[in-house]
């Protein structure tokens, strides 16, 4: 095998080294994987496939407690005292994504309760502010006793 080539050991074939990614576990020698980077992106293709359902609900846990400051255990409790369903339209289903969401208070991280997706956004852009909703809902009232 010539200078600068490698022998993949998944499909067999002689390829040029930078086909190989370089071994990360340590990455001040300069070793290569024993795959190359065709046969490593087929492998992790059909792992994400097979997991995708696990990896999916990992992230969504980890990104509920990272960034809205729920825990899993928390948000599980929240749903269940909410009898599975949105706080503040009673939806059975989350829309969206197909998730409820985890609300949380912006200016304390204080988490509050589980809401449908129409629910969040529409709390996002009312800007969580209890006088930008009252008048939303004095504007609606006017409109309804025109009718």
């Amino acid at each position: 095998m010539p200078y600068g080539e490698l022998n993949c050991t998944k499909c067999g074939e002689i390829k040029n080294e930078s086909e190989f990614h370089r071994e990360a576990r340590n990455p001040l020698r300069n070793f290569k994987r024993s795959n190359c980077k065709a046969c490593d992106k087929a492998k992790n293709r059909i792992y994400k496939e097979s997991n995708k359902t696990v990896m999916n609900k990992k992230r969504v846990q980890y990104n509920r407690a990272k960034k809205a400051f729920f825990p899993p255990d928390l948000f599980d409790e929240r749903l269940a005292a909410q009898n599975g369903v949105c706080a503040i339209c009673g939806a059975e289903e989350a829309g969206g994504r197909g998730q409820f969401h985890a609300d949380h208070d912006h200016a304390t991280n204080t988490p509050r309760g589980v809401l449908c997706h129409r629910c969040n956004i529409a709390l996002g852009h009312f800007r969580d502010n209890p006088e930008i909703l009252q008048s939303a809902i004095e504007y609606l009232n006017k409109y309804l006793e025109v009718k």
